[in-house]
């Protein structure tokens, strides 16, 4: 009789994600995968050490994703079932961002800020350490966790348009940002809602030609 091997949401999330990596990468996620399971019996030379240390996972995002420049979800979406799998086993966390150049807020909000979905801030707060990361990044990480529990306690909050006032203020308190200086200058275009509507559109064709392939590969076409 054939035995069919269950696999855990996590880890089907982990699947999911490595067919968009690179042989490489996808070898540096199996190794941190591997480092996750529990380990075969070994001899009691080896216990102590064992003991010691097989509590502890490190991630290196650089050497994870193969990319030093942190901008978009899928790398953190890459990166998160790898910290949720580790939390899960009740196991530590070390994220490392050694020599990341630039960390984006698409990025922390899929590797960090949706683990407040599954898990309680005192688990997130035991479990997981950052390490190698400058000031300015662990100022962004701390403002994203701090948003995304402000947005699971009330998330009409945050689906309110900003009064006047509201974004006025952020102006004022982020003059460098380019963004916020061009924030409703499409308010009477007429034309701004057919733009939408062809951005929605145009991102239903990519998702569908993203699908496609993923089933292509699948396939061995």
């Amino acid at each position: 009789m054939t035995q069919t091997t269950q696999t855990s949401p996590s880890e089907q999330e982990i699947i999911l994600q490595l067919k968009s990596l690179s042989p490489a990468q996808q070898r540096a996620v199996i190794d941190l995968i591997g480092a996750l399971q529990v380990p075969a019996a070994s001899s009691q030379d080896d216990k102590s050490e064992l003991d010691a240390n097989d509590n502890i996972i490190k991630i290196n995002i650089t050497q994870v994703l193969g990319k030093d420049q942190l901008n978009f979800e899928w790398e953190g979406q890459v990166i998160y079932p790898l910290i949720s799998e580790a939390i899960a086993r009740k196991k530590t966390v070390v994220l490392s961002f050694r020599n990341v150049k630039r960390v984006t807020w698409s990025f922390v909000t899929k590797a960090i800020g949706q683990l407040y979905e599954h898990f309680s801030e005192a688990q997130i707060q035991s479990c997981l350490q950052l390490i190698d990361i400058s000031e300015e990044d662990l100022e962004l990480v701390h403002h994203v966790m701090e948003t995304k529990k402000e947005f699971l306690i009330d998330p009409e909050k945050f689906r309110q348009p900003m009064s006047d006032e509201q974004l006025k203020k952020l102006c004022q308190e982020n003059p460098d940002n380019p963004i916020l200086q061009v924030l409703g200058m499409f308010e009477d275009d007429p034309s701004f809602d057919e733009m939408l509507d062809y951005i929605a559109e145009y991102r239903r064709e990519l998702d569908e030609e993203y699908f496609r392939q993923l089933d292509a590969d699948e396939a061995g076409i």
